[in-house]
């Protein structure tokens, strides 16, 4: 476990579970890859066992009074909506966790736009066992609106947003303390775990595409950091 605290990792997240115990991580946040990134096609039954795969150990990860929040948008595929936060939610209830917290977060692009076959919104679940929340300030907003920016230069199938900063910085203070263990196992840029390290808790991400992993803001900031420049 102490070889993979405090690094972003390019590998496979299920290779990196087999060496997370059961119940070493404060907070698990993240969002999977949309169908379309993965090699599944429209075969919406083969990317739900990898949701419930990933729920399944997410939820063996995750501390008992700890949190699992998955914040993702569903889909329109075969003509009709693919509702994955329906899947999370069952998988995770599966898996003993209860429904904590539930919010809409709206990627400001802008709000109206129109497009009947994508989502300009995510459901955020907030899962746990036996966790509690300080209800205050902007954790009572139940609609939380950011703008947002892709992840650029990257090439093939994915579509890639950044989270905000601020929201980041939302679930994390509220649903961590420091020096507590923040994992994204499905990092993708690696923001998640770049704005764990600023807020002085310890972290581990993953990123399975070499290229999202090579491009991340994760590496850039990371080398900003330490040598003083930006790829």
């Amino acid at each position: 476990m102490n070889n993979i605290i405090n690094n972003f990792i390019h590998g496979d997240a299920f290779d990196v579970f087999k060496q997370m115990p059961d119940q070493s991580v404060n907070l698990t946040f993240t969002s999977l890859p949309d169908i379309s990134q993965t090699p599944y096609g429209k075969d919406v039954k083969k990317y739900q066992e990898l949701q419930n795969q990933a729920c399944d150990e997410m939820a063996r990860t995750t501390k008992d009074d700890g949190f699992v929040v998955i914040s993702q948008t569903d889909r329109k595929i075969n003509g009709e909506i693919l509702p994955n936060h329906i899947t999370y939610y069952n998988a995770m209830l599966r898996n003993g966790y209860c429904l904590k917290d539930y919010k809409i977060m709206v990627r400001n692009y802008p709000v109206d736009k129109r497009d009947m076959y994508y989502f300009n919104y995510q459901h955020c679940l907030v899962f746990t066992k036996k966790g509690t929340i300080k209800r205050s300030g902007d954790w009572l907003k139940n609609i939380l609106v950011y703008d947002t920016k892709r992840l650029g230069n990257v090439k093939g199938p994915f579509n890639l947003y950044v989270w905000n900063d601020n929201f980041i910085k939302l679930i994390i203070e509220y649903l961590s303390k420091e020096q507590d263990i923040v994992s994204d196992p499905f990092a993708g840029s690696g923001v998640v775990p770049w704005i764990a390290k600023e807020m002085r808790r310890q972290y581990i991400g993953i990123e399975l595409d070499k290229e999202v992993y090579e491009k991340s803001y994760f590496k850039r900031l990371d080398l900003l950091d330490r040598f003083g420049k930006a790829w």
